[in-house]
């Protein structure tokens, strides 16, 4: 059955509009076609709020009868949050939907396609496969892996470095580069650092982007012996911006853990493997908080360990010309024998912003 690739096309750019607002849940787009013209149109809001369906059925109301229905993924067919979006679309006499890939979560995956059709509603899906899959792959991941998606971002210079001898870091990368680094920051559940990264450079971590908004992800602090200092940025904006310390289960000082808690932190432990907290479990932990994709911004210790670890699904990596030579280099901790045993890239981009270049790819597993 022929469908318009303009209309799915505007349900995709709409899913974009949910993007980074919609964890758990997949950020989707959908529009209702009458008479070859949108009638209503919708993506998917915040949890616990309409998802992109019942914002396009509200638009369209009685317009929708016996119209079709654009969506990039399959209507849920469960109560969670809200209800079942297929219930309203068989109620409102949508008589054709164009959807996108089937929903990798059990609870619908196909439930949903089937329960339409059964209604009488003729159902076109697999549109755009590969494209909503890419769109949708933190989601999927979450879904299926039941960890969030990692994504590791690095800035460096030419020969790799992430500061000179003496420290220094600020700025290896422009103006351009920081802005899409903060771009990156408002999509992501939390952003995953470490002790050391909080005593060199003293970060927020949060999102810092003009006209646009912001959405600070949660933070996420490594610190096995609970040394952050009472002064640093990340505790004093504790009580505006949820932050998380993980820390080693063994040795706990209760009386500095009481401390920190008392300025607005959450503490919490997890086991250590040959000195270094176990990554696996945090991601767990934080796939139990129903976050779908998270963001490491580390040090060589904690870049590497997730390398090495096999735990990073996709790199954004930051490139400026500038060459300071040295020993800090951003996956100092990563010894690798042999050419063939080397962590290799699928690169799926590389763009100059400005004075700078940044590299997207996946990490081939």
């Amino acid at each position: 059955m022929p469908y318009n690739e303009l209309f799915f096309k505007r349900a995709f750019d709409l899913a974009e509009k949910g993007r980074g607002k919609t964890s758990p849940n997949p950020f989707v787009g959908a529009v209702i076609i009458k008479d070859n013209k949108i009638v209503g149109e919708g993506y998917t809001q915040p949890c616990g709020l309409d998802h992109a369906e019942i914002q396009a059925l509200k638009q369209a109301k009685h317009l929708a009868k016996n119209a079709e229905m654009y969506v990039t993924l399959e209507p849920c067919s469960h109560f969670g949050k809200t209800p079942p979006c297929v219930d309203a679309i068989i109620k409102a006499g949508i008589k054709t939907v164009y959807a996108g890939i089937k929903d990798p979560n059990l609870l619908v995956n196909g439930k949903g396609f089937k329960k339409l059709r059964e209604a009488g509603i003729k159902v076109v899906d697999g549109i755009w496969e590969r494209k909503i899959t890419k769109q949708l792959e933190y989601f999927i991941k979450y879904i299926r892996k039941k960890i969030p998606f990692v994504i590791m971002k690095n800035a460096v210079t030419l020969d790799g470095k992430i500061a000179t001898e003496s420290n220094d870091s600020k700025w290896i990368t422009g103006e351009k580069s920081r802005e899409e680094v903060h771009k990156l920051r408002n999509e992501v559940d939390a952003i995953i650092t470490g002790i050391g990264t909080i005593k060199a450079d003293n970060p927020f971590f949060n999102v810092r982007l003009e006209n646009v908004k912001k959405n600070n992800p949660v933070r996420i602090i490594l610190d096995s012996e609970l040394e952050i200092s009472l002064e640093s940025n990340i505790v004093q904006t504790a009580s505006e911006i949820k932050t998380i310390i993980f820390k080693s289960s063994q040795n706990i000082n209760y009386e500095r853990m009481n401390l920190l808690k008392s300025k607005g932190l959450q503490i919490e432990t997890l086991p250590a493997v040959n000195g270094f907290l176990d990554l696996h479990e945090l991601l767990v932990f934080l796939y139990k908080m129903n976050f779908y994709v998270v963001m490491v911004e580390a040090g060589p210790k904690i870049s590497s360990s997730f390398l090495k670890e096999n735990l990073v699904d996709k790199i954004h990596y930051y490139l400026a010309p500038k060459i300071c030579g040295g020993t800090k280099s951003v996956f100092n901790n990563i010894n690798i024998d042999k050419m063939s045993d080397s962590i290799e890239l699928d690169i799926v981009s590389l763009d100059k912003l400005e004075n700078d270049y940044r590299l997207i790819a996946y990490i081939k597993k």
